[in-house]
């Protein structure tokens, strides 16, 4: 009985030969279907790889523009000179920057004042900010006043 089966498996191939038995046309149909096939799986890679947006994405550059004043203040405590930037020069800035540079609500200062290494003190307006050179450093002290939660900053001149 297995040798019935081994003589039958050997005249008649398991898998038909299409390339054996196909004529031309058959031959044209399926190769034009199996470019088709291949077409239309790239298209379908194409568009799921659009959809993934792989290509970087174009940055904005945002330039600031350079600050208008550049002034350094110091506490008495501290060795470093931090900078302070203002973008305009106007007392209002100066505040907002203090604030910012050392934790203070910007409408908890109340009073700035100017004060020379002879001891005389002046009120800060937008003339006296204008005046300050660019790079000038100055010692600060911030005086707290907690019951009325307000603050008023003296800048000494360090020179």
């Amino acid at each position: 009985m297995d040798m019935v089966v081994k003589i039958m498996q050997a005249r008649f191939p398991s898998q038909f030969d299409q390339e054996k038995y196909s004529t031309p046309l058959f031959k044209n149909l399926r190769e034009k279907a199996r470019k088709r096939t291949a077409h239309e799986a790239f298209s379908k890679t194409a568009d799921a790889l659009d959809d993934l947006e792989l290509a970087p994405r174009i940055k904005r550059v945002v330039r600031r523009p350079p600050p208008a004043l550049t002034i350094y203040v110091r506490r008495e405590s501290e060795k470093a000179y931090n900078a302070i930037m203002l973008e305009e020069v106007t007392v209002e800035s100066l505040k907002l920057a203090l604030s910012e540079k050392y934790g203070t609500p910007s409408d908890s200062i109340t009073s700035f004042a100017l004060r020379c290494k002879e001891g005389t003190a002046s009120e800060i307006d937008d003339k006296a900010v204008e005046a300050f050179v660019d790079e000038d450093d100055f010692i600060i002290s911030l005086d707290y006043n907690e019951k009325m939660g307000v603050c008023s900053v003296v800048l000494e001149t360090s020179s």
